[in-house]
């Protein structure tokens, strides 16, 4: 879950994301149904947890992939909002919502997806977290 909490902290404290996206829309897992769009679901994707040698340390390095999913009303929307959702330029390191973070790094950008019934346009990107998790 920290992996999800350090994206979810830095796209809340991203004003060209505020600027589209209230917080409140910005959730773990998926976005539920009724929600109004846009919003933005964070799913982790995968993880890689490095033990220390000895197996008996305090922490561990943890990879993980988080994917960020945009939902909006139209192409355009989606694609703004997936802009935004960007985190700027570098990358991004130290303490993030009391998560010691080694790095943010931004990854693959997914397709574009359209539900035609429910008139949703979806894209997602992901981010590379590499942090620090108690043992």
């Amino acid at each position: 879950m920290s992996a999800i909490k350090v994206i979810r902290a830095l796209l809340v404290g991203h004003a060209p994301v505020l600027a589209l996206v209230p917080a409140a829309r910005i959730v773990a897992g998926t976005v539920p149904q009724g929600t109004p769009l846009p919003a933005i679901g964070l799913t982790e994707i995968s993880r890689v947890e490095l033990p220390t040698v000895s197996l008996g340390q305090r922490a561990v390095q943890v990879t993980a992939r988080v994917q960020v999913t945009v939902h909006a009303r139209a192409y355009p929307e989606q694609k703004a909002v997936l802009q935004a959702a960007r985190l700027g330029p570098g990358t991004h390191t130290g303490t993030v919502d009391g998560v010691e973070v080694r790095s943010v790094m931004r990854d693959v950008v997914g397709p574009d997806m359209t539900d035609d019934e429910a008139d949703i346009y979806q894209q997602s990107r992901d981010f590379k977290v590499v942090f620090v998790e108690a043992n």
